[in-house]
C-alpha cells in the first residue's frame, strides 16, 4: 500500500484534490483511473482512504471514504538537531532515514566544527522528508528547519529530556540503553565531523542537557543519528 500527499488546503469535507507533481505521477506514471482506491495524507497526522472520482493532467479529485489519525506515528516525539555535514549526500541520508524511523522534526545546526557553515538547502531537505514520509507510511511530515547557530538551537530546545551525543568522558553521561521508557519528548543533538567542542558540550550541560553515551565505537554523524533514533523509537 502506497501513500500519497496533498496539503490540507486541498481538502474539504468529503473530498480532496491532488495537484502538481503528485498528480502527474499518479496519472502519467502509475496510470491511476477513476474508481481506484488510494491512501492520501496531509502530513499533519491525517490519513484518508479515498476513491478517485476524476483524473486529468493537472489534478486528481478523490472522494474521502475513511479518515485515520496519527496512524503509524510513535507516541514519543523526538526532535533531531543534526549538525551540518561536509558531504551533502550524508546529510540527506540522515534526513531520509530519520524521517523513516519516526522523527518529529529536524533542526539543522551550525557548530564550531561545521565545515560548510553557509549551506542551506532547506527546500530540498524538506522534499526528501516528504518522500521518506510516504515511503515509510507515516502521516506526519516532519519539518526540516533551516540552519541556525548552536547557541540558538540550545535556546530553542524544550523537550522533557535533552541529549547531546559526545564521546568525551564527562559527568552527567547517560547511556542510550538507560533512557526512561515513559518519556513523551526528547531533543537530541548530533555533532558534525570532529564532534562538538568542549565549550559547546559544557554550554549544553549548563542548560540541562545530558551527555549521551552510545557505546565504545566512534560513529559518523549520520550513523550516530540513525543509531540513536532507531534505539529510542524501537517498538514505539
Amino acid at each position: 500500500m502506497e501513500y500519497y500527499y496533498t496539503p490540507k488546503r486541498h481538502i474539504t469535507p468529503g473530498e480532496l484534490t491532488i495537484t502538481d507533481d503528485e498528480a502527474k505521477h499518479l496519472a502519467r506514471v502509475l496510470r491511476k483511473q477513476s474508481g481506484e482506491e488510494i491512501f492520501v495524507t496531509d502530513g499533519e497526522g491525517n490519513l484518508y482512504k479515498c476513491l478517485i472520482n476524476s483524473v486529468s493532467k493537472e489534478e486528481i479529485v478523490c472522494a474521502i471514504k475513511e479518515n485515520f489519525f496519527m496512524l503509524n506515528e510513535p507516541e514519543l516525539r523526538i526532535n533531531l538537531y543534526q549538525s551540518l555535514i561536509k558531504n551533502p549526500d550524508r546529510l540527506e541520508f540522515s534526513i531520509e532515514k530519520s524521517v523513516e524511523l519516526g522523527v518529529n522534526s529536524i533542526h539543522t545546526v551550525v557548530t564550531e566544527n561545521t565545515i560548510n557553515k553557509t549551506t542551506n538547502k532547506t527546500e530540498r531537505w524538506q522534499s526528501i522528508a516528504l518522500s521518506a514520509m510516504k515511503q515509510s507510511q507515516r502521516c506526519l511530515l516532519p519539518e526540516v528547519f533551516q540552519p541556525v547557530g548552536f547557541d540558538e538551537a540550545l535556546r530553542h530546545s524544550a523537550a522533557e529530556l535533552k541529549l547531546i551525543a559526545d564521546e568525551k568522558e564527562l559527568p552527567g553521561r547517560i547511556h542510550l540503553n538507560d533512557i526512561p521508557g515513559d518519556l513523551r519528548s526528547i531533543d537530541i543533538f548530533i555533532g558534525p565531523e570532529g564532534g562538538f567542542t568542549p565549550a559547546e558540550t559544557e554550554s549544553a550541560a549548563a542548560k540541562g542537557f545530558k551527555i549521551l553515551d552510545m557505546g565504545k565505537r566512534k560513529y559518523r554523524s549520520e550513523t550516530a543519528a540513525i543509531l540513536a533514533l532507531s534505539n529510542l523509537l524501537k517498538f514505539r
